[in-house]
């Protein structure tokens, strides 16, 4: 067992991890004692990397770069980001574009500014990782990046480059610790080994050859592409470091390696044979180390242990037959039907009570049910049921509705609501989902964002948009012939293209009943409603909020529809001129509520496609604790403030909610909607909300406690995505 005073301090990292990760963390501390601790001095002793003789001889294939004229309308987009990222510029998690190197002085967050550690020369003969990796790894790393093209500045994989907090790759994966230092965040470095950006590389391959403007050369992206693979693998050796901690960003990783390279090889490119070992290596590690380190847990299991699954389903895929491969594949196609299922409500809703966690989630299935429709007969032998029906018909119907769900949950604006957590999760970007804001205006625009002082006010910052599903949707449209899909996507055509192409042309087909399913949706009745009525009307003067929206000219109820996904708590008034999306009901995984904020009965309010209220999102995760609860806070939600604690307890655990979380939805149907929370201390708040021909009226009612007059001083910037704040302005 560790030392008293290092479990103390695992202890308190402990509360402020997700539930997954802390027993997944919890096993490993565990594993210490004996195997564990065996792992750890054989892996110190003996180099990590895999002999040559267990190099796959091959690697499958199985994706094509859709048709340029699908590319052209992102060439702007593609050009401008991935000739930043030639650059080793990045923007991820509200860093802005910082060049990414050894010796880099880092901004800071939130005066949390930690020293910049020494430049490196990176000699070509490797000697420069002496003292960084292990010695017995040491060898092997150097050889690895003598590959490397002679002028490549390696990249700091251990950086969190936005306080300047450095890991070492020379720690054992398992002695890694985070969550415990102020200002530094795990999430950078694993973000950015993730490793998203380079099928991105492999399109804007595509573009170059194509003769598309604006580009760089094909043999500049397709270099970057090789040098960047081979500087992670020679720095970053198996089971050291940050980025072997978790399994869900290993699994990713692997993900993206195996597109993108599938995607260079697609349009003609032929890496040289050393590079092609090295990366069948690679993709072998990877999965091992998936495979023996899997996030699952008896009690809760969430994205974490689907990314798991899906990574090694993409490995099982790539790599050839084998009885560890096919082992694997088994593995991954029995719990991916069974993860679904448990991670998604029948709605089609993410089990995590969040928006930009359902997209995350909703990605990996639909990119894991492409991958099994494109297998050949030999590889589906190893599916469940020998593959003669890999999948189930009630899994086709879920997927329908996940993308039904970000359709319906998508604002007028073009961007999804926030419900819950968003730090900016996704398992493919294949287009970037960029718009271009002139470097001025992004400064005084985004108060968080670090943008280059030497970058002119009038040249282009490259902002992404994370509250946009339609790349989500797009790849979902893939799998179903339905016009109404892609015409939702239209700006995602190109994953609608890829997947549609990896599925060899499969159309999943359902009974119907999946569409329109959230439409049909009634709870209570007429005398439930009276009963509402009538107590609001029993409350004191200092216990009722009633708010009414005037909407000049009328039409607020022209073209109505009512859309209720009870599973996952969103109740959704939506016509010509309005949209109003409400937040009442479970708060995910299974009562943990990990990714879920005191947001009962808050409201999202757009009049004429420009919002009137928001959710504020959620900035930042373990470097802030206090910013986190301000976030999850029911003060940050647009509900009427009132006297006592919080309803649910949000300073015990970063990642979970108590007693006092979860509301009811008690009314829905013609007249409107009604909803209940009963909070801790016998505190109950109602909201009874309609639309009428010329307004929105919400009326609020409280028992057990007092509304409160406030002066908006409180009021938190809006966050559209992980460590992204917008300076004050208009909603």
């Amino acid at each position: 067992m560790p030392e008293p005073g290092r479990l103390a301090a695992w202890v308190r990292a402990g509360l402020r991890q997700p539930p997954q990760v802390t027993a997944t963390r919890a096993l490993a501390m565990a594993r210490r004692s004996g195997e564990g601790r065996r792992d750890r001095r054989r892996d110190a002793a003996e180099t990590t990397y895999l002999p040559d003789d267990a190099i796959p001889a091959t690697l499958l294939r199985y994706l094509d770069v859709p048709p340029v004229e699908l590319l052209r309308p992102h060439a702007e987009a593609i050009a401008g980001v991935t000739g930043l990222y030639l650059d080793h510029r990045f923007d991820l998690l509200g860093s802005g574009w910082v060049r990414v190197r050894h010796g880099v002085a880092c901004a800071g967050l939130e005066g949390h500014r930690y020293p910049a550690k020494p430049t490196v020369e990176a000699d070509l003969d490797g000697g420069w990782l002496a003292g960084r990796v292990t010695a017995a790894n040491l060898p092997e790393s150097r050889r690895v990046w003598q590959l490397v093209d002679e002028g490549y500045e390696p990249i700091d994989w251990q950086l969190d480059f936005k306080s300047g907090w450095r890991w070492s790759e020379a720690t054992w994966y398992r002695d890694i610790e985070y969550g415990s230092v102020p200002g530094a965040d795990v999430k950078v470095p694993w973000e950015l080994a993730r490793m998203q950006h380079l099928p991105q590389l492999a399109l804007a391959t595509a573009l170059a050859r194509a003769g598309e403007s604006g580009l760089s050369s094909p043999e500049r992206y397709t270099a970057e592409f090789r040098n960047e693979v081979l500087d992670f693998i020679a720095t970053n050796p198996p089971r050291f470091g940050v980025n072997w901690t978790t399994t869900m960003d290993v699994a990713i990783r692997v993900a993206n390696l195996l597109v993108a390279h599938d995607l260079f090889v697609s349009i003609g490119t032929a890496f040289d044979p050393d590079f092609e070992a090295a990366f069948r290596r690679s993709v072998l590690e990877h999965a091992r180390h998936i495979a023996a380190n899997l996030e699952w847990a008896p009690d809760l299991r969430a994205n974490h242990y689907l990314a798991d699954i899906v990574g090694l389903l993409f490995t099982a895929a790539y790599l050839p037959g084998t009885a560890e491969t096919d082992a694997w594949l088994t593995l991954a196609g029995r719990e991916l039907i069974a993860e679904t299922r448990l991670q998604f409500n029948d709605d089609g809703t993410g089990f995590e009570a969040s928006t930009s966690y359902h997209r995350l989630s909703a990605e990996m299935v639909t990119w894991a049910v492409a991958l099994i429709l494109s297998l050949d007969a030999e590889k589906r032998r190893a599916l469940p049921n020998g593959g003669a029906s890999p999948l189930p018909g009630w899994l086709a119907e879920r997927l329908e509705r996940m993308a039904g769900f970000s359709m319906d949950a998508t604002k007028p604006s073009g961007r999804v609501c926030q419900i819950g957590d968003n730090d900016n999760g996704r398992f493919l970007k294949l287009v970037p989902v960029v718009r271009p804001v002139a470097a001025a205006a992004a400064r005084e625009r985004f108060a968080n964002l670090t943008v280059d002082a030497a970058l002119p006010d009038g040249s282009t910052y490259w902002a992404e948009d994370h509250l946009d599903h339609r790349p989500l949707v797009g790849a979902i449209a893939g799998l179903f012939e339905r016009a109404d899909l892609e015409r939702f996507a239209a700006t995602a055509r190109v994953e609608t293209a890829v997947v549609r192409l990896l599925g060899n042309g499969a159309c999943l087909l359902t009974d119907g009943e999946a569409v329109g399913h959230a439409r049909s949706i009634r709870v209570g009745d007429d005398q439930a409603l009276d009963d509402i009525g009538a107590w609001l009307g029993a409350r004191a003067a200092d216990q009722r909020r009633s708010t009414r929206i005037a909407l000049d000219g009328g039409g607020a109820t022209d073209g109505l529809e009512r859309i209720a996904y009870p599973g996952f708590g969103l109740f959704i008034l939506r016509s010509r001129r309005v949209y109003l999306a409400i937040r009442c009901g479970p708060v995910g995984q299974n009562g943990v509520g990990g990714h879920a904020h005191n947001d009962q009965l808050g409201i999202e309010l757009a009049i004429d496609g420009v919002d009137r209220l928001r959710d504020p999102g959620t900035d930042v995760y373990t470097p802030l604790p206090e910013r986190r609860n301000a976030y999850r806070s029911v003060r940050a939600h647009a509900i009427p403030t009132f006297d006592g604690p919080e309803p649910a307890d949000l300073e015990e655990f970063l990642f979970r909610l108590g007693r006092g979380s979860e509301a009811t939805c008690t009314y829905w149907g013609p007249a409107g909607f009604a909803g209940r929370w009963q909070m801790t201390g016998s505190r109950v708040l109602v909201l009874r909300a309609r639309l009428e021909d010329d307004r929105v009226t919400l009326d609020y009612g409280l028992e057990g406690a007092r509304f409160v007059e406030t002066d908006g001083a409180g009021t938190l910037p809006f966050s559209p995505g992980y460590g992204i704040v917008e300076r004050a302005g208009p909603p």
